[in-house]
């Protein structure tokens, strides 16, 4: 193991600032703060890492080891960007956390990218594509994968009883409703919304590692916890690991996706309906490709009783401390066996 001190930078959108100059949106920050919580306790339970961690100033300090994680304030007034610029160049990678919606994530990551630091993220092509629903359902689609068939609101609907209205880029069921007579719905606001068939079946995801040469490791298999009600679809987390009894019908599906998706990086979540009553080829069925860290991160490593962030920050940082540094590696960070080999 080398020496050196490796300075990594988190920067998650909803609490690292980007807002400091409007109104924080209560109902993300709960995911936000998990998914940090998790991200930087990992990162600082590998030897030879220290993080500093972008903090919109309004928000309480996090209780991490003030030897271990600095932060880094964006206070209101501030030009948010600048700021995340002068943070990166402190440091010698950049880990950045940002949804899909309005193209955040892909100018993020660009932005970090002009740092000239290296920066943990999918391909920007990857990003584009998966940042669609519409986009992502056809290429899995022309790849013989099952995914919700989306088209653009206005369109004629695919066929189904009852439909999903959701916006084309949205994350974490925002915006997301039943409707029973899609010909009379009018969306609550201007945007790109796409209309899917009401598909029945358990709300679940699986997160993945997936490696320089499309190598893919299945880390979690985890349950959705959504709810039913007043016309519309509400998120409320991921029990993770909980549906691991799913690894084997799941594993082929992490595999084609990734080959479907070339430029998926690192770590990967995917959302679908499980349907594990139904017969063949009626099996589980792709909702979207997340290309970034998601809620199901969160007591990722408590479940797989070993660390991913080293493994994950090895694929981008060629002089991570960590060793396994090439792909695919045979062991995560740890040296002991994964529960879930490289597929």
């Amino acid at each position: 193991m080398k020496n050196s001190l490796r300075r990594v930078l988190v920067c998650e959108y909803v609490t690292g600032g980007a807002l400091c100059n409007g109104p924080l949106p209560p109902d993300l920050m709960a995911d936000a703060n998990a998914m940090v919580a998790a991200l930087v306790g990992d990162l600082i339970a590998l030897d030879g890492i220290h993080v500093m961690l972008c903090r919109d100033e309004r928000l309480p300090p996090p209780s991490f080891p003030a030897e271990r994680v600095a932060l880094f304030p964006v206070a209101p007034g501030e030009d948010a960007e600048a700021r995340w610029r002068a943070a990166a160049a402190l440091c010698d990678v950049v880990w950045p956390i940002a949804p899909e919606s309005d193209g955040l994530l892909a100018s993020v990551a660009d932005l970090f990218r002009s740092t000239g630091r290296p920066v943990v993220a999918c391909a920007p092509d990857a990003i584009a594509l998966a940042s669609s629903k519409a986009a992502t359902a056809a290429r899995l689609a022309a790849h013989g994968i099952e995914a919700i068939p989306s088209v653009p609101f206005g369109a004629p609907p695919p066929p189904a009883a009852r439909h999903v209205v959701k916006p084309d880029d949205g994350a974490g069921c925002v915006d997301t409703f039943i409707v029973d007579d899609i010909a009379a719905w009018t969306p609550p606001h201007a945007g790109r919304w796409i209309v899917q068939p009401l598909v029945e079946g358990e709300a679940c995801s699986l997160s993945m590692l997936v490696d320089n040469a499309g190598g893919v490791r299945l880390l979690g298999c985890n349950r959705q916890k959504v709810e039913r009600g007043n016309g519309r679809f509400a998120f409320h987390g991921v029990e993770v690991g909980v549906m691991e009894h799913r690894r084997a019908a799941w594993e082929p599906l992490a595999r084609a996706i990734a080959a479907a998706i070339p430029g998926l990086r690192g770590y990967v979540a995917v959302d679908l309906i499980d349907r594990p009553e139904a017969p063949e080829p009626n099996g589980p069925v792709v909702v979207e490709v997340n290309p970034r860290l998601s809620v199901g991160y969160a007591g990722l490593s408590r479940v797989l009783g070993w660390n991913p962030a080293g493994d994950i920050l090895a694929l981008f940082d060629a002089t991570s401390p960590e060793p396994g540094v090439g792909s695919p590696w045979p062991w995560p960070s740890s040296g002991q066996p994964s529960s879930g080999p490289w597929l």
